[in-house]
């Protein structure tokens, strides 16, 4: 069924993309709570020397720590998409616009495929292919990865929710 479903155009997306960069601030902002967490945790541990840091923000952004705080924040990200796109197929933005994303024969994506899924949209610049390749209503991670957003109706939207809710 959702194999033939129409694709998400360019606005769908971009409105699904705006609601999960809100999701995604709150989710970093968590991130980078536990990570200083964890650094404070190691201070009072004494495993980590803090003087000569204005705060525990100036210690993670300095150095080698910038880089590994830099990854384990992108890796947040990732796993938010990937977590989302395999469990359910939407994030919580592309619930509200009823998007879906699936393989092309309409199953769910693999971890492996979400994955590079996300890597490929390239922050939503993916997205742009989708005026290139006019008529196709596929992005370019869709046609990397053999996968596709679809809209859904709200009577398979509601049945959706309920099935994710008795998992």
């Amino acid at each position: 069924m959702l194999a033939n479903a129409p694709r998400a155009g360019f606005a769908r997306r971009l409105a699904a993309i705006i609601y999960d960069v809100l999701v995604l601030a709150a989710l970093v902002m968590l991130a980078a709570g536990v990570a200083m967490l964890l650094v404070q945790l190691l201070a009072w541990a004494t495993l980590v020397n803090l003087s000569g840091y204005s705060d525990i923000a100036d210690y993670l952004n300095t150095g080698l720590r910038r880089w590994f705080y830099f990854v384990y924040l992108i890796a947040v990200i990732l796993s938010f998409y990937v977590y989302f796109w395999c469990k359910a197929g939407q994030t919580l933005g592309m619930r509200a616009w009823r998007i879906v994303v699936v393989k092309q024969n309409g199953l769910p994506l693999t971890p492996l495929q979400a994955l590079a899924r996300a890597l490929l949209a390239f922050f939503g610049l993916g997205n742009f292919w989708l005026w290139l390749r006019w008529g196709k209503g596929l992005a370019l991670q869709d046609q990397l990865t053999a996968s596709q957003m679809v809209v859904i109706s709200k009577e398979h939207s509601k049945s959706l929710n309920v099935h994710q809710r008795a998992r």
